[in-house]
């Protein structure tokens, strides 16, 4: 993939997920809900929706990272680029199936394999994939931060 290409995907998902969060962060208050009503825009943010295309777009990143844009190697690009975002993902990753959980899940299922919470914004700090021993939760916006630094990078 040649550096335009590259530049104008990092772009579009830039783009795509900071639009989800902006929605969900100005439905947060009552005048801007009302606005964007008044706009005619659903208030909230697509939380679903951008957790399943931050996944997709990790499987991306690592197809970037490996360089290898063959369909046979999904699990393999998915788990390098996420394992690369840092040593707490791959510590998670080693110990929950997060591919077959999060991302098959949200892609073929359009819902999480386990039971999940999607969030934009948590008031604890932490990585953006995380389990309580009970429930597993996807922080959009910590997933977010973590995954453009490490995108930043390739």
């Amino acid at each position: 993939m040649d550096n335009f290409k590259f530049n104008q995907a990092k772009s579009f998902i830039a783009t795509d997920i900071n639009r989800e969060l902006s929605l969900a962060k100005a439905s947060q208050s009552l005048w801007k809900k009302t606005i964007l009503k008044a706009l005619g825009i659903s208030p909230g943010g697509g939380n679903f929706l951008a957790a399943l295309c931050l996944l997709s777009y990790t499987e991306f990143a690592g197809r970037v990272l490996n360089n290898d844009f063959s369909d046979s190697n999904s699990r393999t690009n998915f788990d390098s680029f996420f394992n690369s975002i840092g040593s707490e993902y791959k510590a998670f990753n080693e110990s929950h199936n997060v591919y077959k959980i999060f991302r098959c899940g949200l892609a073929h299922e359009y819902y999480v394999k386990k039971s999940c919470v999607i969030a934009i914004t948590s008031i604890k700090k932490g990585i953006g994939i995380r389990w309580d021993g009970k429930h597993y939760y996807f922080i959009l916006d910590a997933y977010y931060s973590d995954f453009m630094k490490k995108l930043s990078e390739l």
